[in-house]
């Protein structure tokens, strides 16, 4: 379906292409992060803790975004494999979800079209630290109805759009997840789904320290193609920040500020947050970078027939993708 809500032609005002090294600290300064997170900043509230009869160390966490709002999580430890490291990954739901749903001890899909129910849970019975947490704009983080996009204009006049509060709340839950004496800090990964994918593949652009990524309809291929060949009524304004395409597209944010490291990302051919000519721009631009690099292993975009959701098949191909690479 084709966008006929602004001119197919139409260009960007004072266009500035910006590429290599220069990408991230504009990344940053469009999403209005004057700083990622301090890793050595640390600060988390542990509201309630056990252990399940699966094996599952568990324990419900909260802290705080820099609008002073607390934002909840769930992190889940393998019992009987704490005495060596482990490597950590950051599980973010979609718009739908919660972390009370990531951490669900069933593992099923969600009928129709949702994401896979209990999929950090069942990254924890394999063997990883998991963090699942509640992210702003998700079902976990009720709000009354129009809130969210009344906040996102005021948050975009401060220059503070909110897709910059996704990252902030994810890079934050990394910290929280890397400071335990269990995790190995220099193993950690993020995934997720839908508004979770977004939450992953914009906190690892922004944190060169996240060292894979997955992630799952994540409305990743070229913003520019989103807006002229998707579903103009489907996204919220704040998976398009402000002025990003006077300077670059995706392509750019992953051969530059991601790229050599390990990225996997799940895009079926009629998914309606990203149409397949996104998709494959994607790859065009992005794989010849890492091939040059001399790790064209280290990308690869699964394109399965199908729309918007996450089935139990794309959670396999993350987890080999993790245990390759963390």
């Amino acid at each position: 379906m084709f966008n006929n809500v602004i001119p197919d032609d139409i260009k960007p005002a004072f266009p500035n292409p910006i590429t290599g090294n220069g990408v991230r600290p504009k990344l940053l300064e469009i999403l209005g992060l004057e700083n990622i997170p301090d890793p050595e900043d640390v600060n988390f509230t542990v509201v309630d803790s056990g252990t399940e009869p699966e094996g599952i160390i568990w324990s419900a966490v909260t802290y705080l975004n820099s609008l002073g709002e607390s934002v909840p999580g769930i992190i889940m430890l393998p019992e009987g494999k704490t005495s060596t490291a482990l490597p950590g990954i950051v599980c973010v739901p979609g718009t739908g979800g919660s972390a009370e749903e990531v951490a669900d001890q069933r593992f099923e899909p969600t009928p129709p079209n949702g994401e896979v129910l209990g999929f950090g849970r069942e990254l924890a019975r394999r063997g990883y630290a998991v963090m699942a947490i509640s992210i702003k704009g998700c079902y976990g983080r009720p709000s009354l109805p129009g809130r969210s996009e009344q906040e996102n204009k005021y948050l975009e006049v401060y220059g503070r759009p909110l897709m910059g509060i996704f990252v902030e709340e994810t890079l934050k839950a990394t910290n929280v997840l890397a400071s335990l004496e269990q995790v190995d800090s220099n193993r950690i990964g993020i995934t997720g789904m839908s508004l979770g994918g977004l939450a992953t593949w914009y906190p690892m652009a922004c944190d060169p320290r996240i060292r894979v990524g997955v992630p799952i309809c994540g409305g990743i291929g070229s913003i520019a193609r989103n807006i002229h060949e998707g579903l103009s009524d489907r996204s919220s304004s704040a998976i398009f920040p402000p002025h990003m395409l006077r300077y670059f597209d995706h392509p750019e944010i992953v051969a530059s500020c991601i790229a050599p490291r390990p990225f996997m990302t799940v895009i079926p051919t009629m998914d309606e947050d990203m149409p397949k000519s996104g998709a494959d721009l994607l790859i065009r631009e992005v794989a010849p970078i890492y091939s040059s690099l001399g790790v064209p292993d280290h990308f690869k975009v699964y394109q399965p027939e199908g729309n918007h959701r996450f089935l139990i098949e794309y959670f396999e191909w993350a987890v080999s993708w993790f245990n390759r690479f963390l």
